[in-house]
């Protein structure tokens, strides 16, 4: 190593890993925008920024009618759902880890996602993970961004930063909408004082 050559502190490096495939809940003081009651998972986070997708907020939009607009057979029942205010034309799945696509991105030992052209083509097969769900958008944070948020730094305050949580298959997809964000809350309180008491 160089003389005078640092090393990223490894306290970073824990957390860069540790955020992947974790949920931020908004909470209840955020009120009256696209972020009131949502909840994300984050599925890039690096030193240019972070990207997630909103899994709760179901679009008016069923699988079956977005595959009619693409002049594809996608006969499966559900809705896409809304993942951000960014890029919103562009496809991404989350899913369980027992499938993956061209350009699938492991999580961690319970989340993938991928967003790779073959995904929809598949999908009209039957060719399925065993618990997913389907967005256009996503949400994109710039370089130190979302770490200032959860840390109430200066535009943001503590109110208003974001609540954190692991998840698991049965809270990412098993409910939506507001249910999802109590879950998630209650899911995120109790991992606290958990930590709290050890």
């Amino acid at each position: 190593m160089p003389p005078g050559a640092q090393t990223q502190p490894t306290t970073l490096n824990k957390y860069l890993m540790e955020i992947l495939g974790k949920l931020l809940i908004a909470p209840p003081a955020i009120k009256n925008n696209f972020w009131h009651k949502t909840v994300i998972m984050v599925t890039e986070h690096h030193a240019q920024g972070s990207l997630g997708l909103v899994l709760n907020k179901p679009s008016n939009l069923s699988i079956v009618d977005f595959g009619r607009k693409l002049n594809m057979m996608l006969n499966i029942p559900g809705q896409v759902y809304v993942g951000g205010p960014v890029n919103s034309q562009s496809l991404t799945v989350i899913h369980s880890n027992d499938w993956s696509s061209t350009n699938t991105m492991r999580l961690n030992d319970t989340f993938s996602v991928s967003s790779a052209e073959d995904i929809l083509p598949r999908f009209s097969t039957g060719d399925c993970p065993r618990q997913w769900r389907m967005f256009l958008g996503m949400c994109g944070w710039a370089t130190n961004q979302l770490m200032s948020e959860m840390n109430g730094v200066a535009p943001w305050t503590k109110e208003h930063s974001w609540c954190t949580a692991t998840s698991n298959l049965d809270l990412a997809f098993d409910s939506d909408g507001a249910e999802q964000w109590c879950s998630a809350l209650d899911h995120s309180a109790q991992e606290f004082a958990e930590n709290i008491l050890t």
